[in-house]
């Protein structure tokens, strides 16, 4: 078992006439591992040194600046991320076909990541229409990853084992985001973005070398729509459609389709009271049948 304690604050600060904006916050966390008791007659952990994982240090700084002349916000912002290894990641074990397989590393070190991004939103007629772009960064410091083509090696591992979890270096993803928003007469409420994420592993997870990270769409793209019809009704729609994307099958890396889904919504809203109502509505996901 393990215990986690943690202690978090944050200051939010307005400036300027609400025109400069800052937020700081932080976070400690702790661990306290109890000593394991392993069974079985070889336990393959039991001369394992069991150490807590460090504690945990994070931040985040954010800030943003408001230009009344040309309905203009220019924001931007920085943090850290920690994760710590599961107890599972630790000392997990697999039983199959009678045996036991050890997965596990109890020496595995944390996730950190850290990440930054910038961008600027421009408002138009009286705020109605808001055109948005972000440019984004994050480098995984460490990551921990899972393997069975022979990084984990039972020749040298200290477990024996032949696959399992370890520590990797993880990498990088960086991109673009661009959005646009619209309030249109009628109760009508538009949004649209297009996303460029270009996501690179410094260890490549594949056989042949190949660095492009698993599951990561590079191109992205969502459309959204609500409506509302008088007071009681209204309704919406939404689709998301991406490009291709790699996955590892056998150690080397299989294409596969990206999404193209669409979904919509209607709801009915009754009062019951002055400060009661009640809601009905539905839902079809995937109405296209990808």
């Amino acid at each position: 078992s393990q215990r986690s304690p943690s202690v978090f604050a944050q200051d939010q600060m307005r400036l300027f006439q609400d025109r400069l904006q800052i937020s700081l916050s932080g976070r400690w966390q702790g661990f306290d591992l109890s000593a394991p008791q392993f069974s079985g007659v070889f336990p393959v952990y039991a001369s394992a040194t069991s150490a807590a994982p460090p504690s945990a240090l994070t931040g985040d700084a954010s800030i943003a600046y408001f230009i009344r002349t040309s309905n203009t916000k220019i924001r931007s912002h920085v943090g850290n991320a920690y994760r710590a290894p599961s107890l599972y990641e630790r000392f997990g074990t697999s039983f199959y076909d009678g045996y036991f397989s050890a997965y596990g590393d109890p020496r595995l070190s944390p996730e950190r990541a850290i990440s930054l991004d910038g961008g600027i939103d421009q408002y138009f007629a009286q705020d109605k229409l808001k055109i948005s772009a972000t440019y984004f960064y994050t480098r995984l410091q460490e990551t921990i990853g899972f393997d069975f083509s022979g990084i984990v090696n039972p020749v040298t591992d200290p477990f024996g084992r032949y696959g399992g979890y370890f520590n990797t270096h993880g990498g990088i993803a960086r991109g673009v985001e661009l959005s646009a928003e619209a309030k249109v007469k009628g109760g009508l409420l538009i949004r649209s973005s297009y996303t460029y994420t270009g996501a690179l592993d410094r260890v490549s997870q594949y056989g042949d070398g190949t660095l492009q990270t698993p599951r990561i769409f590079p191109h992205s793209f969502t459309f959204e729509a609500q409506r509302s019809f008088g007071r009681h009704w209204d309704s919406s729609f939404d689709f998301i459609a991406a490009s291709h994307y790699l996955y590892p099958f056998d150690g080397l890396p299989n294409r596969f389709e990206g999404p193209r889904q669409a979904n919509v919504s209607v709801g009915y809203t009754h009062p019951l009271a002055e400060n009661r109502s009640l809601r009905i509505y539905t839902r079809l996901g995937n109405i296209n049948d990808q």
